[in-house]
């Protein structure tokens, strides 16, 4: 599919209108507004949101009106960019008059360019990775665009990482994937194998990779957008490449998609890679600690206590319970090595947040009301909503241990908010923190308008929208 800003129309020409005291109104009027008001007496059209009827005029002009609501929302927009894709991805050359403010027409494109995606590289019959569509926007930017369609473009490769094969997707794959990135645009790039991990101590790192043959790996790359500035903020995103659930075991049912565990650090790529291309003016960190959490006679067990590298020991209660292991090394050696003053984390973390808020809620959690704050507003912007959870006194309580300095699980409840207050005892005096457990809208069983079935590629967009307006 190809998107461009035109000015002449298509024969295939769509329309946005709005229902007003029962009467169809137009956003902008045209030279076919009168036309199509006359054939509206004999062929009525409701006008309900996302509603299409067709029109054919003397001129064998093809017009096509689309309801919306008189102040569409960004989220209205974005499920009319879907509903336009479906309707036109038929048609060669099709034309939309969007006369919006910028968020909405950015919503628009977004919604339109995101329903463009397929993983079908394993099918017999493939799916064109592109339609032959050409898309002209009337009243739109050339430069707005580009800017979404960069966007979009790193959420479908973002999406790739995550549907793809566990067996590819491996921690080294990983590795080769941001090296490369890192060379492309001469930034500086840290990696610790196996061997250096152990040897510096990152053992909760070690511990869950060392059940599998694809060992595990510490990925960091370093951007400096902004050398005058001593603020920095750490991307964290929780890169478990495939999690069996080691010695508890997941059962069917639960095991089948796990090759999404490493959508954190997925989305902590897709972000990192769009806001340095954009030469963002923030100093930014990508922290990508992955593993394979396999189940072999080298797995960890449960009982086992592990000092990480932060010095605090953990009593591990459940094997499965593995990604905060790995974050919790991660946030350790990212504050000690590179001094973040900002960190975001992003995880498939807890089922818990799933029973919670559901498929398509972001859980939230930290130490700085105004950043939650922020990341809440830019949810409701990007249509990626989050909703805050509390960290109590109690909740930590839960995660105490006779044996060690904590445990890695608080027991059935809460699940969510001890999982973030297990990592939060590894943010250091003064570092602002944000926790975004994803374990729901990483991944659909079924597709939902623009978003498609399995991986989502949500939390890309949230991120750059709260990165780049952030006060």
């Amino acid at each position: 599919m190809e998107i461009k800003s035109q000015k002449e129309i298509s024969k295939t020409y769509i329309l946005p209108v709005y229902k007003e005291n029962e009467s169809i109104k137009f956003f902008e009027e045209s030279s076919f507004s009168s036309h199509i008001n006359t054939l509206l007496e004999d062929f009525p059209f409701e006008g309900k949101t996302q509603q299409t009827k067709e029109f054919y005029l003397d001129n064998q002009q093809h017009i096509v009106l689309i309801g919306l609501s008189k102040e569409p929302s960004f989220e209205e927009m974005r499920k009319a960019g879907n509903t336009i894709y479906n309707f036109s991805k038929n048609y060669n050359q099709v034309s939309i008059a969007l006369s919006f403010e910028e968020q909405l027409q950015k919503s628009f494109l977004e919604g339109l360019m995101l329903s463009d995606y397929s993983f079908s590289k394993y099918c017999a019959n493939k799916e064109e990775d592109k339609s032959s569509l050409n898309f002209g926007v009337i009243g739109v930017n050339q430069e707005i665009i580009e800017d979404v369609e960069n966007l979009c473009e790193v959420v479908k490769e973002v999406r790739d990482l995550v549907n793809e094969n566990a067996d590819i997707t491996t921690p080294q794959y990983l590795e080769d994937v941001a090296k490369k990135f890192a060379k492309k645009y001469k930034l500086q790039s840290t990696i610790l194998d196996e061997k250096q991990i152990q040897k510096q101590g990152l053992n909760l790192i070690h511990a869950v990779g060392k059940g599998s043959d694809k060992p595990p790996r510490l990925i960091i790359v370093e951007y400096n957008g902004n050398p005058n500035s001593k603020e920095k903020t750490a991307l964290v995103g929780k890169g478990i490449t495939f999690d069996t659930g080691g010695t508890n075991l997941k059962p069917s049912g639960h095991v089948e998609d796990m090759k999404l565990d490493m959508a954190g650090a997925a989305t902590a790529y897709g972000a990192f890679k769009y806001l340095v291309e954009q030469k963002v003016e923030e100093n930014l960190l990508l922290v990508m600690p992955c593993a394979e959490n396999a189940l072999s006679h080298n797995a960890y067990k449960p009982g086992d206590v592990f000092i990480g590298y932060s010095g605090r020991s953990v009593e591990v209660m459940n094997t499965d319970a593995e990604g905060r292991l790995v974050l919790a090394d991660a946030l350790s050696y990212a504050q000690n090595h590179f001094q973040p003053t900002k960190i975001i984390d992003m995880a498939t973390l807890t089922g818990a947040s799933l029973v919670a808020l559901g498929p398509s809620i972001i859980a939230t959690l930290g130490n700085s009301q105004d950043a939650l704050t922020q990341i809440f507003e830019s949810g409701e912007t990007t249509g990626e909503r989050v909703w805050q959870f509390p960290i109590y006194d109690e909740h930590r309580e839960m995660l105490k241990s006779p044996i060690a300095d904590c445990k890695n699980i608080g027991g059935k409840l809460g699940g969510t908010i001890t999982a973030a207050a297990f990592l939060e005892q590894f943010i250091e005096d003064g570092v602002e923190w944000t926790h975004l457990d994803m374990a729901g809208p990483a991944w659909f069983d079924s597709q939902k308008s623009y978003v498609p079935r399995y991986a989502t590629g949500i939390g890309v967009r949230l991120l750059v929208d709260y990165i780049k307006n952030k006060k």
